[in-house]
């Protein structure tokens, strides 16, 4: 016989929700997502990120705060020319479009954001300190910076200057970023480097405020590293189904069995264009048949 004495242990952690800006319709994948989607050729990759991507330029990226986030669309593809549907992207400006990848141009768009979303961030942290002392008269700005030594900190980098003497910086609210890797098998991309850049990368996409969406034509081709950094899955139709069944299966293991996950991905894929979306990362993982549907097991 074990007698078991409870010990009234507690632990309340006061964790602080994260403010990303999202969209509010709730059905599609939240921000900062990494997205896989495989398919063999011509079965809809680039059709249904293409969608996904227009579905967030037509709709009001919020934060908790109530600011609108405007959408950046990045693409490197060395077939981009093949693929007139990017074109159709408002967020997808000529200058964010790149045909060669290295590790060396994905690390400088990486950083280009990150210096972007750095400067933002300091602007408007001046604008909160210079709001909290414009009206403070002179004579009492000593008491006060005393008080609050991080706010004189925060103002004495610019030289207390007023806010609107400064040079603004290039987003005055930091945009969401979603980087497009678009059919890399030959490019050296998906090295089995445990740390590789895009590897790096997608570890840190939420901290950078960056979105990943991957397409590639062979699950086996994305090293495992990788994809373990992915939370959305986009399974596109191929002719043997097999290999992407039992590869992709692990990531729905705890909540479905092989032969529904089969009859799940036969669905979704018996349409043109069709795809199986495993979304995770909301709270419990979704199904989805194409974005337009979401698919129940019963």
């Amino acid at each position: 016989m074990i007698e078991e004495i409870p010990l009234n242990f507690t632990f309340n952690p006061k964790n602080a929700k994260m403010n990303y800006p999202q969209c509010r319709c709730g059905q599609c994948p939240l921000f900062y997502f990494n997205l896989l989607s495989v398919a063999s050729r011509g079965s809809g990759k680039t059709y249904n990120i293409c969608k996904l991507i227009k579905h967030y330029e037509d709709n009001k990226l919020i934060d908790n705060d109530g600011k609108i986030h405007t959408l950046r669309t990045i693409v490197i593809s060395p077939t981009l020319d093949q693929n007139q549907i990017f074109k159709n992207l408002k967020s997808l400006d000529e200058s964010d479009t790149h045909e060669k990848f290295s590790d060396e141009l994905l690390q400088g768009i990486v950083d280009d954001i990150k210096k972007n979303k750095e400067e933002t961030e300091a602007y408007n942290k001046y604008i909160e300190a210079y709001k909290k002392v414009v009206n403070i008269k002179e004579n009492k700005l000593n008491d006060f910076f005393e008080k609050y030594p991080e706010i004189y900190e925060i103002l004495k980098e610019f030289n207390f200057e007023d806010p609107e003497e400064l040079t603004k910086p290039k987003y005055m609210i930091s945009p969401v970023n979603i980087i497009v890797l678009d059919d890399l098998m030959a490019t050296g991309a998906f090295t089995n480097k445990k740390l590789s850049s895009l590897t790096n990368n997608l570890i840190k996409n939420r901290h950078n405020g960056i979105s990943f969406a991957i397409l590639a034509q062979s699950v086996r081709s994305i090293p495992k590293n990788i994809r373990l950094n992915c939370n959305v899955f986009f399974v596109g139709k191929f002719a043997s189904k097999k290999v992407v069944l039992e590869d992709l299966y692990e990531e729905v293991s705890n909540v479905l069995t092989l032969e529904e996950f089969e009859e799940l991905y036969d669905k979704a894929t018996e349409q043109q264009y069709g795809s199986l979306i495993i979304d995770c990362s909301h709270k419990d993982k979704r199904f989805l048949c194409g974005l337009d549907t979401e698919l129940i097991i019963k």
